[in-house]
Formats: C-alpha cells, structure tokens, sequence
C-alpha cells in the first residue's frame, strides 16, 4: 500500500469517529453540585474535598477526625453538631487552611493546631488571601498560635464563633480589610481580637471578651468600627491602640473590670472614643506617648479606682496632645481627668465631672493652652479644677462658664501657673472657691464666687488681675459689704483680697451672660435668679398687630427690690426700647456709658418671679411695611396729580 493510500485511509478513519462521537454524544458527564457527606462517601474531610467541585456541600456527620484539611475550592463544609462534630489536628499546623474564595465553614469543634512561635504561627482555621469566606458557629479551642487568623484576606465574615485557650489569641487579623467579626465570644490566654499591619476598615462588634491579657490589641491598623462588645476581666488593656491606628472608632462598648479599659498609645491621630460605658478599671481611658487630636465623647466613666497607683484616673493623659474631652459624665473615679505629663492645647468641655476624688487637675510636667468650659465639677474631695502641677507651669489656659460646687478647693492654681484667663465661672460652696499659690499674671474676672467657706486664698507673692475695666467690671462676690449710689451695676469701693490682690470694679449682682442663635452676646448683671433667656419676635405689648423684634427673659427673687443691668448689642436690638415687667411698662435708664456698638439699660422691680420683655420703641420690622405703604401713597397721589 502505497503513502497516498495509507494517508487517506487513516483520514477516513478519524472522520468516522469523529462522526461516530458526534452522533452518539460522549460518555461522560459534567455533574451539579451535590452534598457530599463524611464518612459515607469518603472517610475523610480532605479526602470529600478533593473530589468535590466548586459549589459543593460537605456534611460531616459527629465523630472526631484527626486531619489537617486544606480548603482549596469554594465549597461549605457544615458539621453535624458543634459539640461532637470535632476536627482535631493533632498539635501540627493549621487544622483547617482556607486559600479558596467564598467558603464557608460551620458547626465545628476545631482543636489542636500546632507551633505558637514564628513563622508558623499556626491557627485552628486560618484564611490566607481570602475573599468572601463565611466562618460561623464554631467552636476553637486549644490551638497553637489563635483560633482564627486571617492573613491578607478582605471581606470575611467571622461570626458567631466560641474560641478560647490558644496560645495568642482568638482571632488574628494580619494585613486584612473590611472584614465582619461580629457575635463572638471568646475567653483566650493572651489576645481577644488583634489586628497588625494595615488591617484596616474592619467591624468589629458584639463580640464578648473576657478573661484575656488584652481584649483588642491593634497595631498600624486604621479606620476601624469597634464598636458594641462587652469586654471584660482583661488583665492588662481592654483595647489597645498603638502606634499608627488613625481614625479607629471605639464606640459603644460595655468595659467592665478591665486593668485600663482603653489605651491610646501613639504617635497617632484622629481616634475616637465615643459612648463606651466603663467601670471598675484601675485606668478608664488613658492617652498618652503623643497620641494626638483624640476625641473622648458621651462616655460613662464611673468607679475607675482599682489598683494600687494614686494616679489612676477616669482619663489620663501623658503627652496627648490636642486631645478633645466632652459630654462625658465621670463620677466615683480616683481622678476624674487627670493630665499628668505635658499634654498641650487639651480642650474639656460639656462634662458633668462629680463625687470623684478630684475633678480636673494638671500635674506632673503642666500642661498649657488647656482649655476648661462649660463642664460641671461637683462634689469631688479635692480640687474641682486644679493647674498645679509638679516639675513645670500651666500656662495660658482658659477655664470658663463652669459651674463649680462642694469641692475643696474650686479653683486651684500652683507652680507657677500664669497667665491664665478665668472668667464667667460659678464657684459656689466649696472649701476655697480659690487656692492660689507661686502663681501670677493671671486674669479672674467676671466670676460668681458664692457663699465658698473661704472665698479666696492667696499665697504671698502671687499677684493677679482680678477685674476688667470699667464699665465691664470684675466679679460678683456674695460677701462683697459695698453699694452701688449711681445704679451702674459696679460696686463703688473694691473688693480686697490682700495687699496685692483686689477687685477694683466688683459686681453687685451675679454675671449671666446669653450667646445668641444671631451670635451676639447678651450679658446681664442682676440680683435675681434668671431663666428661659429667650430672643424672638413677639406682638407688640401696646401695639396688637405689630411683630417686633424683643428680648424675654424670667427674674426670680425674695422680697426686696430686684435690678437688672443688661448689655444689649445694637447689631441685635438698635434704637430706643421699651422695658415690660409681667405686661406693664416700666422706666428704665439708659446708662452713660453706652456706645455705638452697645446700649446698657438698667430697671429696677419688685422681687418675685416676673416676666421681662425688652423690645425697640420703633421696631425696624415694621419700617419696611411703613416704608412701602408710604410709598404707595406718594405714586396714587403722583397718578392723580397726573390725571387731573
């Protein structure tokens, strides 16, 4: 046979099978997803998984397999019952090691992974580079380095676990993102829940911590939601943030018996601290090592007093910079805030800050450009507020419009704190409403120093400005014996304090001063309680039909005659006024020193409660209509001259 016949007849050969196959279909199948069930169909978990495809379910019926599985396909694999369903892997590398996407693992008891120490660091389950993996409803207890690691893995669900006894940790996240880890309850030797090295946008919430070294522990980790866990009986931190963690929110949790409830350690910046409930801690919150503009916000911060330190605190700060501290409400603790060592440019605003041993206090290393407001400090043992700190001054801070009551001392300033700015605060019923020691060029004014068994003492050498120029004025001092001849509101002879302290312009009535929505300041000296200061617009007492422009407000008093010093900005209410008292006009005097800029009226009534209006004589608001309606009439009598 020669090549020709040989090629054609082999050609012909091919087609028909060719054709054969065609027309018969093959003989193989590709086949759906199906569950394979352990050990009916194959005697082991890995064995299952290395014949299951994509998609397929892995039933593991209750017993105990001694493997280490490697998950490899995107499969889920379910147990039969988390208490007897057990994968064990017998003290050597990941029990169960996940390099799939979008697996899914449940109802396991996983124990008895192996090396704790680098770089095994070998887990019960650990996802590496993972994508959409659920891990839910296990049980991991006794592995080597922690119960679940996540390795580079974005967008896990670890939910609902129970892990406790590994040798580091519960779960462990290293360089992994936008994971959940929520519902989990874990009782570990070392970590609670970790994260290192870029593991960033995690949710990390109602999971309970308890009984660890550190409840959370996070390391250049950013951007992360802690938020809704209770934590508690953690030896050392219940979180932990430290170094580079920028813009993690702590928000929500429950710290209970915790050695520190939450550090701060940086450098870092822009962490918030918001609505955590903590209790019984030898530390509440501690900020320190230059951790900066850190937000401390609507905590409850109660019994922090364990331990053996003198210096635990509700919150400390060593070296946190620019930190903000406000709306917390800390009661029972050692310190309330305390800012030990150099800590600048700290505002602390809007706390109710009671019953604590002491309430605000600056010591080791002085802390300047503090700024301390609208807070209440009340009933603490020691100072309400004290800039006295040990080893250097606290310099240019502003305490203002804090209401200051029961403490020993209210204010207290020592070690050189100067130049400082005390103003509009009420200072009642304390011990000293001031102590003041080796401290000078401090400016007090504009304060209610009230009925405080000794109002003022100053140490020798301590020289300050105690009022403003007149007609501005300096304090009100309950005990102050003076008069006031020319109505002003301005007591005639000073208030002495010693040789070198007075106050040269006190007040006769307390200062109480209003900030507008229009952001202008109504400030008021009065002999009478004042309430329900109000701007608005109003009719006209004697003119139904008119809307004007008024200021209301409520004055309280016993028997006597009440007066009122008001300071009206003219930007705000221009012109000449009219004063009511409970609807009737009264006389009032427009004082000699009013300005372009400020009108200062002074009334006088009889003591009881009585309702004050203050409006314009000729309101602006009803110049425009007058305005149009007169020039209205001026064009019909042009038309008509026109016409006629």
């Amino acid at each position: 046979m020669n090549k020709n016949v040989t090629c054609v007849f082999f050609s012909s050969l091919l087609f028909a099978l060719i054709l054969d196959a065609a027309c018969l279909g093959p003989n193989w199948t590709v086949r759906e997803t199906s569950t394979i069930s352990v050990p009916d169909d194959y005697t082991t978990i890995q064995e299952a998984i290395n014949n299951a495809i994509d998609g397929d379910t892995i039933f593991a019926k209750a017993g105990t397999y001694y493997e280490n599985v490697v998950v490899n396909k995107t499969v889920s694999l379910v147990g039969e019952d988390v208490s007897t369903t057990i994968i064990d892997g017998n003290n050597t590398g990941h029990v169960i090691y996940i390099i799939s996407d979008n697996v899914s693992i449940s109802g396991f008891t996983v124990q008895n992974s192996g090396n704790i120490q680098m770089p095994d660091l070998d887990a019960g389950i650990c996802l590496n580079g993972t994508t959409g993996c659920t891990i839910s409803e296990n049980r991991l207890v006794n592995n080597g380095f922690c119960g679940i690691s996540l390795l580079y893995s974005n967008g896990n669900t670890i939910t609902d676990n129970n892990l406790s006894s590994a040798g580091w940790g519960g779960i462990h996240l290293l360089g992994s993102s936008h994971n959940i880890i929520s519902g989990n309850t874990i009782a570990d030797k070392y970590g609670g829940i970790n994260g290192h090295v870029s593991s960033n946008y995690n949710n990390i919430t109602e999971n309970d911590i308890s009984n660890c070294t550190y409840g959370g522990f996070y390391h250049a980790a950013s951007y992360n939601n802690i938020c809704e866990n209770n934590i508690s009986a953690i030896a050392v931190e219940g979180i932990w943030l430290q170094d580079q963690v920028d813009y993690n929110v702590v928000a929500e949790n429950d710290f209970v018996n915790n050695t520190v409830a939450i550090r701060v350690q940086g450098p870092n910046y822009h962490n918030t601290l918001s609505r955590n409930v903590i209790t019984g801690a030898e530390y509440g919150i501690k900020i320190e090592n230059n951790a900066r503009y850190t937000h401390i916000t609507n905590n409850i911060i109660t019994s922090n007093c364990a331990g053996n330190d003198s210096w635990s605190a509700g919150i400390r700060l060593d070296s946190g910079w620019d930190s903000e501290i406000y709306l917390n409400i800390i009661s029972r603790n050692c310190y309330g805030v305390l800012l030990y060592s150099s800590s600048p440019r700290v505002s602390v605003y809007g706390n109710n800050i009671t019953g604590n041993e002491f309430g605000i206090r600056v010591a080791s290393g002085g802390s300047s450009y503090l700024n301390v407001s609208d807070n209440i400090v009340m009933n603490n043992q020691g100072y309400g507020i004290g800039l006295t700190g040990f080893g250097g001054a606290s310099n240019y801070a502003t305490i203002s419009r804090n209401l200051i009551v029961n403490n020993s001392d209210g204010i207290a300033l020592g070690q050189y704190s100067n130049y400082n700015t005390i103003l509009q605060n009420n200072i009642s019923q304390n011990g000293y409403g001031f102590y003041i020691e080796y401290s000078t060029q401090n400016t007090i004014w504009r304060n209610n120093i009230i009925d405080n068994d000794e109002q003022v003492y100053v140490a020798t050498g301590s020289i300050n400005t105690w009022n403003d120029s007149y007609p501005s004025g300096g304090n009100y001092w309950s005990d102050y014996n003076g008069t006031d001849p020319n109505y002003d509101g301005i007591g005639d002879t000073p208030y002495f304090i010693d040789a070198n302290n007075r106050d040269n312009h006190p007040l006769m009535g307390t200062f109480n001063s209003f900030h507008t929505v229009l952001d202008y300041d109504v400030n008021v000296i009065s002999n009478s309680t004042m309430s329900n200061f109000l701007i608005g617009i109003q009719v006209d007492p004697q003119k139904p039909g008119f809307n004007v422009t008024s200021i209301r407000f409520y004055v309280t008093g016993e028997a006597g005659i009440g007066f009122c010093r008001i300071c009206i900005p003219r930007a705000l209410l221009n012109g000449t006024y009219k004063v009511f008292v409970n609807g009737t006009e009264i006389p009032y005097t427009l004082l000699a020193f009013s300005n372009e800029t400020y009108s200062y009226l002074y009334f006088n009534y009889t003591h009881s409660t009585q309702e004050v209006i203050i409006i314009p004589e000729f309101s602006p608001l009803i110049i425009l209509p007058l305005f149009m309606i007169a020039t209205l009439l001026a064009v019909i009598v042009y038309k008509r001259k026109q016409t006629s």
